[in-house]
This record gives C-alpha cells, structure tokens and sequence, in this order.
C-alpha cells in the first residue's frame, strides 16, 4: 500500500491486494449497518411498534436508494478501467462527470419517495399509529439520501482507484457522530423515531461536506476540479450505460423486497420485530461480503483496463472461496445461537421465539447468498451490468416472490423463509452461468474527447 492509502492493484499479487482493499471495505459495510443497528438498539427501548418503524421503512427507502446506487456503481467501474489503462487524467474528469450526473439523480429520487411515503406505507396492514411512525422515519431518511449518496459515490472513485481506507475512516466518524446523537435526540429531546433520523441525517451530512472538500483538496492523490463538471455529453452517456441498468435492477429488486415486506406485516408486529432483526444479522453477513465483492470488482476493472483478463478470473475465484468459507462458519453460529442475538434486541419470548426460526431457517442459504454477491459485483464492476439486472429481476420476481406468496399461504410466516432459502441458492448458480459462459471479461469503457480536448479513440 502507498503512503496515500492506494493500492497498487496491478503490481501486486491477487490475494494481497485484495486483502488491502477488502478490509477496509469490510469494516465501513459493517460500520454503514451500524447506522440501522444503533436506531433499532435505542428505538427498542420505546416498544415493538417504534422498533418496526426503521423495519417497515427499509425497503421502501431501498428502492430509492438503488436508483443513485447503480450509478455510483457505474462511476467506480469507469475510475477503474482508466486506472488500469493508466490515464488518470480522464479518470478524474470521468469522476467529476459521474458526480453531476448522480447527484441530480439522487435528489430527484429523493424527492419523489418523499412525497410518496405516505401512500407506499400505507399499504402495509399494520395499525395507523405504526404506519404514522414508520412514514416519519423514512421521510427525515430519505431527505438525508444526496449526503448519503454524495459520500458514497466519492467512496466508490476512490475504491475504483484503488483506495478503500479514506472511505473507512469518515464512515467511522460517521457512525460515532450517531451513536452519540441517537438518545440525544430520542431521549433526550424526546423526538422518538424522528430523533433517530435526525441524528442520521446530521451525521451523514457533516461528512458528506468533509468528503467532498477532501475530494477536491486532491490530498490522498485524486483530485476533482471544478472545471471537469462541466457537462460533457460523452462521458455523460457513458455513465448512463453502465449506471442505468443496474440503477433499474438494484430498484426493482428493491421493490421487491418492499412487497415481502408487505407479506412478512400481515403476521402482525411480532413477526416483523423478529424478522427485522433477522434482516439486521443477515445484513451484516451481506456487508461483509459486498466489501470483499466490491474490491474484487475494483480490481477487475483495473485488470480489464490493463487487458489481464486471466487475472480477473483469477480474483473471482479467490474472492468466492473465501467468502463462501466465511458465510458457512457465522450460518453455524447462527443456527445453535440466533435465539440469543434476538434476545439482545428486543425481550419479548414471542418475538424471540420467531427470531429463533428465523436463524434456524435463513442460515442454510446465506453462504449461497453472500456468494452471489461476489459474482453479481463481477458482472458490475466490469461494466456488465445488463446481466447483472437480469440476474436480479429472475432472483426475486421470478422466483422469490411468487414462491414466498404461495409458502406463506400454506406455512405461515415460514413460507417466507423457505422462498428466500429457494431464491437465494438458485441465484447463485444462475449468476456463476453467466460467468462461465458469459462476456464479462471484455473491456468497456472508451477514450474519447471530454469537454473540447482532443484524445484519440482507443
């Protein structure tokens, strides 16, 4: 690693640099989670309805969410395939091009979900009062989104790059600003959920700004200058295809996601208390392996922009071996102790008990799961990202859904489990197709002119 964090990804061997840069990617997933974790900890002390309301405004918000992400996603593959052909110079223009046009995509999405909270949650056969909390969370949430987004999209250039550590200690910040606001706010001002969101949003703000500046400081060895935000139709576009279709996947699966939640809330408040704390675990499993999965799409790109395609394939291997081994030792833990992990959250032996099942349950396909994430983050991180959404929508529309409302009907709320069990496994070995037979190893992105310089095609 270089006295500036960065990672010299193409001079180093696979499993060394995939250390480097997946550690800290690790660390900030789990940290980001630590945000619903901290809010679900204090909002537990209120009662079972204010502990759903983060529960029941999760997916709904992650919808929204996704439609910036893919782009941020499309932003860290361009960063680095220039990398890897060693122009920086296009991949700092190509980074501020990214910005503008993600930024004003976020903020409209952000916009739209709030004036439509309302009427989504609403949807959910849950009591007035718990609809009315759960709107208020996700509303003060979703105006929080540009920030997020802003921090997330300068964690993906600098991930594209080659540096995931700078990301990690602002999240670290971050995350402790919330700590430390969260029963200010809940308690302490007596604001309930909405003190939960607020001290969210203030701390994603704060270093939002700081990032941004540090961005432009040029400090850790990328610089964004202002002269590169200038709109340029080329590299606007070229965003735009890689960004737009895995915006529409991630949003769609998303949506999804919103629709068994609206499954999981017909079996009262109980059942989604324990099913949201299941989710909150399952989460961190998933972080852990979307920051290996992430490095190794960082490291593919830059492999693919310096024409390695063989040591792409071999990162992918390394990458899903390890995380597969990891999955299948916590799916353990979890199957003999989750009761314990429900119990941490919320003390109620009926919300426990379902906890239990849950674990029991969730744990045989979660190896599978955070696996496909490591091939999902392949297909987009080489820019791939049309097999990727197929990938998503035949995951949870073609499969999930239709298998949890037809379970469900027939088991009861551990029809949803059987169906995420079914839908999870079967991705995978989905997604490892497309790798196999796929054209995911062809390069994507194009020197072109950017902003009235001449450069020649390449």
């Amino acid at each position: 690693m270089q006295s500036n964090g960065k990672v010299d990804i193409l001079n180093s061997s696979i499993g060394k640099a995939l250390f480097k840069l997946a550690w800290p990617l690790v660390l900030t997933n789990l940290l980001q989670t630590m945000y619903n974790i901290t809010d679900a900890f204090f909002l537990g002390k209120l009662g079972t309805a204010e502990f759903s309301a983060p529960t029941l405004a999760q997916p709904i918000m992650f919808v929204f969410i996704a439609l910036g992400a893919g782009f941020s996603q499309a932003g860290s593959t361009i960063i680095a395939q220039y990398t890897g052909m060693k122009r920086q110079d296009l991949a700092e223009k190509n980074a501020a091009q990214a910005i503008l046009t993600t930024l004003v995509l976020s903020s409209v999405f952000s916009f739209v979900g709030i004036l439509s909270a309302r009427a989504i949650v609403s949807q959910m056969a849950l009591s007035k009062y718990t609809i009315d909390l759960a709107v208020t969370y996700m509303v003060i949430e979703l105006a929080s989104v540009p920030f997020m987004f802003v921090m997330q999209l300068n964690s993906g250039i600098l991930r594209g790059w080659g540096n995931s550590v700078i990301a990690l200690r602002l999240t670290f910040v971050s995350v402790m600003m919330n700590v430390v606001l969260d029963p200010i706010f809940i308690f302490g001002f007596k604001q309930g959920v909405a003190g939960a969101a607020v001290a969210t949003f203030i701390s994603r703000f704060v270093i939002a700004v700081y990032f941004t500046y540090l961005m432009f400081s040029g400090k850790y060895g990328f610089k964004l200058r202002v002269k590169d935000f200038k709109p340029d139709f080329g590299s606007i576009m070229q965003v735009i295809k890689i960004g737009l279709p895995a915006s529409f996947g991630q949003a769609v699966t998303s949506l999804g996601f919103t629709l068994i939640m609206g499954v999981v809330s017909r079996f009262g408040v109980e059942v989604v208390s324990a099913y949201g704390v299941g989710q909150k675990i399952s989460q961190l499993m998933v972080n852990f392996a979307s920051g290996v999965s992430l490095a190794c799409a960082s490291m593919i790109g830059q492999f693919l922009g310096a024409d390695k395609p063989d040591l792409a394939s071999r990162t992918v291997k390394k990458a899903a071996i390890f995380t597969f081994s990891v999955a299948l030792t916590v799916s353990t833990l979890l199957f003999f102790f989750g009761h314990n992990v429900t119990k941490f959250f919320v003390n109620d032996p009926k919300v426990i008990e379902m906890g239990e099942i849950y674990f029991r349950l969730i744990s045989f396909s979660l190896p599978f799961f955070t696996t496909l994430a490591v091939f999902m983050d392949t297909l987009r991180g080489s820019g791939h990202t049309v097999q990727s959404t197929i990938i998503d929508i035949v995951r949870l529309w073609g499969i999930r859904i239709p298998i949890v409302t037809i379970l469900a009907e027939k088991y009861g709320f551990r029809g949803i489990f059987y169906g995420m069990i079914i839908s999870n496994i079967s991705a995978m070995f989905l997604a490892m197709a497309f790798l196999v037979f796929g054209n995911w190893k062809k390069k994507i992105v194009k020197v072109h002119k950017i902003s009235g310089e001449h450069v020649e095609e390449g």
